[in-house]
């Protein structure tokens, strides 16, 4: 049984998906809710299923636990609308409205507002360790960088992103981390703030995507069930994965020394950083569920059955043995030309097909900008806690430590 509210899990889910992997690329799971999916966990067989149109993002009706109406659940199914949950052609319609604001162009123009924004945090970082001598990266950087720059394209008050970070962060883990009604709660409320955000800006229009997107009149435009679902989608899209990241090449190149001063030393190092840390600790732990809509053949001659719920384990097909020498080592070489010995294999953490993360320039480049800073500014920085204790998210979506606590020397 798989049971993604294990904290042991949480913290270390790959021996478990090496488990799997070694019964097969795919393999049928009872869930901890008591439904059955099939995890592809396989390099090869992941990339086919998220290129595979027989493989649907619709969610079926009534998947996994039956849930009775109420205002939390329109909520919820009206927020759950947006283009990831999609196919083909509306998928296409919906990402190319959105495409535009992310182009290379645009993602490269913010680099200078986010190295603006990372002085500041960095500032702040700074007064915290002086004043309390310990601090958490996760609170002074990995989420406010990723959440103050989203908010800038999105056009989000600053005002509101602290409370919008603790919605985000209820819907996105499983119901029974938290007491009956807490989710609930959440995903009213992000419902609420959205709608009233789509009135202001219908109002007054600013020149945030979001503000385009509600007056844009191409291919149709986006109707107001879909400005909503789409406003949750990018808040949630374009920091979550980013704060994931942040903290987990923090945590990392805090306890590896090594490659940490490779990095300071060689600054040409941090793509390679960055690129690794996708690999070994995968932002995102699986993508968004798919439903086959008839029966599939893998490779090997395994088959998924249609109607059957499939999740591909982005984390796991990143730490697959045959396309990624010692997976489970991180080694940053990996992603270097020339690299002796190590074979470097696009990973996955991004996902691929169609539904290839379309904000994942912008999640490099807060990465790029932020951590050589960091340590720069810090050259003394270590971990306050016991690596082994960190709490990480429960859950199968993100993954990362919900704190990276720092002193200095």
């Amino acid at each position: 049984m798989l049971d993604p509210l294990d904290p042991a899990f949480a913290r270390d889910p790959y021996p478990y998906y090496a488990s799997l992997r070694s019964r097969g690329p795919a393999a049928r799971v009872r869930l901890a809710n008591g439904t059955h999916a099939w995890l592809i966990t396989g390099y090869e067989q992941t990339r086919a299923v998220l290129a595979d149109p027989r493989f649907s993002n619709v969610p079926a009706q009534h998947a996994g636990r039956r849930k009775a109406d109420s205002p939390a659940q329109r909520a919820r199914a009206c927020l759950a609308q947006h283009m990831l949950n999609s196919d083909a052609p509306e998928h296409t319609r919906l990402r190319r409205l959105t495409a535009a604001a992310f182009s290379p162009r645009r993602v490269d123009a913010m680099g200078r507002r986010i190295e603006e924004l990372s002085t500041q945090l960095l500032a702040g970082l700074a007064k915290r360790l002086k004043e309390d001598g310990t601090t958490d990266l996760v609170d002074e950087l990995a989420f406010p960088l990723p959440v103050l720059v989203i908010g800038e394209v999105l056009g989000v008050p600053e005002s509101d992103r602290n409370d919008l970070r603790d919605w985000t962060y209820r819907v996105g883990s499983p119901t029974d981390a938290f007491e009956q009604g807490v989710v609930d709660d959440a995903w009213i409320r992000l419902r609420d703030y959205f709608t009233a955000l789509i009135a202001d800006k219908r109002r007054f229009p600013g020149d945030d995507l979001f503000s385009v997107l509600i007056h844009d009149a191409t291919d149709g435009g986006l109707d107001d069930d879909e400005l909503l679902a789409m406003a949750f989608l990018l808040l949630f899209a374009g920091y979550e994965t980013t704060m994931s990241l942040l903290a987990s090449a923090s945590l990392l190149m805090l306890t590896h020394p090594q490659e940490l001063a490779a990095a300071i030393s060689h600054p040409e190092r941090w793509p390679a950083v960055v690129e690794e840390t996708l690999r070994h600790a995968s932002p995102l732990e699986g993508a968004t569920w798919r439903r086959a809509t008839e029966d599939v053949n893998l490779e090997g001659g395994l088959t998924i059955p249609a109607g059957s719920s499939v999740l591909t384990v982005l984390a796991a097909a990143n730490r697959d043995p045959d396309h990624f020498p010692d997976p489970d080592v991180f080694r940053p070489d990996r992603h270097m030309p020339g690299s002796p010995g190590l074979r470097a294999r696009p990973h996955m953490a991004f996902g691929h097909g169609p539904h290839f993360c379309v904000g994942s320039r912008l999640a490099r480049l807060e990465a790029l900008i932020a951590l050589p800073r960091l340590f720069a500014a810090f050259p003394g920085l270590r971990l306050a806690a016991d690596p082994a204790d960190l709490p990480y998210r429960p859950g199968l979506l993100v993954r990362s430590p919900r704190l990276v606590p720092v002193t200095t020397e």
